[in-house]
This record gives C-alpha cells, structure tokens and sequence, in this order.
C-alpha cells in the first residue's frame, strides 16, 4: 500500500484570502491592548507608526520592520496576561478562511498528517494555526526565540523537510496548497500543489516543476473535493 501522503499548507493568500501581515500591523498601530493603559496604548501606535514609515520610505528593511513588530507585540502581549488581544486577532483572521478550504483541512486533518508552514511571525501564526486544527506549525521564528530567517523561499523548503524528515514523514508524497511563486523551492519537491494563483500562472508553474500535479483551484471553490 502506497504511503500517505503528508499535507502542506500556506496561510496568506491560501487558507486565508488576504495577507495576514499588514491586517496584523494595523491591529499594532490601532493598539488594541485591552489590558493597556491609555498611555501605554498611545505609545504602542506610535512606535508602530515610526517603524511604518521608515519602511515605507525604505530606509529600513522588511525584515528588520518585521523584528521590531514582533517586539513590539511580544513586550505588549506580556501585559496581556489572558493574551486577549492575540484572541482578537485570531478571531478576525478566521473570518477570512478562503471557501472551500475549512473542508478542505478538515479531510487533510483526518489523516494526522499536515503542517501549517508560513513565512509569518511566529507571534500569531502559531495561535493562528492551532485555531486552524493544525498540532504542527512552521513559521518565521519569534523575537522570544531570539529571531531567525523568514520562512520563507528555500529556507520554507528546508524547514519543511527537515520537520518531515524528524516526524518520519520524509518519504512520504507531498500535497501542497500554496499561492506563492516564491513558495518554488518547496513546489519543486511536491508531488501534488492545489495552486491558489492566478490561474494564468499555472502553466507556468507546471513548466518548473515537471514532476508536481498542478491544480488550479482560485476559481474553483469545490477543489476540496479532490482530496
């Protein structure tokens, strides 16, 4: 009997049908820190704002602005004891499961065998996740783990491999939902990708990677149905 497979999947523009990054940068600007006092509100927003516009005016680089973002949260979620803000976010986030996919997870979730692997912050996507019905999740480290490479491009490949590898799942056949043409690397080593680009991308992404089932699935909600 053949191998089951193992199930990989993206979160921004995948499972969700917007990109959680700037939806959560705004959450920091509007400091929604309940257990915040105003002052100390105040000052999130700005120091959020500052960051914000030295990014936009590229006088610094994404992922230093991501670091100094995921500061910024870890130091006002730790007055956050019941963590309600991080709740919030969650909560919004799920509101924007792309259709057809919570069924979609849910039969790949049957099987034990799935990852959530992101290049967003460790700081939501590991709730996030969780919120998903995913036990494993792979994202860009967080400042409480001291930082590290994003998730992202052939790093996202080798930290999804090697997590395979120690689950004992290495040899198993790949399923990927991804909408990344950066996500590549990872697309490369698949043998099924439910594609959630454009559907004009598609060929593309079958020409480079031969060996991968490319499934269009933007326009198609009932892609589920081929799980």
């Amino acid at each position: 009997m053949a191998e089951q497979p193992v199930y990989i999947f993206d979160l921004d523009g995948t499972i969700l049908d917007l990109n959680s990054f700037p939806r959560w940068v705004i959450y920091l600007l509007r400091g929604r820190f309940g257990q915040l006092g105003a002052l100390a509100r105040l000052r999130l927003s700005l120091e959020t704002a500052l960051v914000l516009a030295l990014r936009k005016a590229h006088l610094m680089p994404h992922v230093a602005a991501k670091r100094r973002f995921q500061t910024l949260w870890a130091q006002a979620l730790a007055r956050d004891p019941q963590a309600l803000a991080l709740q919030g976010f969650v909560a919004q986030m799920q509101k924007h499961v792309r259709p057809g996919m919570a069924q979609a997870m849910q039969k790949a979730q049957a099987t034990g065998r799935t990852v959530l692997a992101t290049a967003a912050a460790a700081e939501y996507a590991q709730a996030l996740g969780q919120a998903l019905g995913f036990h494993h999740v792979i994202a860009t480290p967080s400042a409480a783990s001291g930082f590290g490479d994003e998730n992202v491009r052939a790093r996202k490949r080798e930290n999804v491999l090697a997590f395979l590898q120690a689950q004992g799942w290495g040899e198993a056949p790949r399923v990927f939902f991804t909408d990344h043409a950066e996500d590549l690397p990872l697309i490369q080593t698949s043998q099924i990708v439910f594609w959630f680009g454009a559907d004009a991308q598609a060929p593309a992404m079958a020409q480079q990677a031969p060996q991968a089932r490319i499934i269009p699935c933007l326009t198609q909600p009932s892609f589920a149905d081929q799980l």
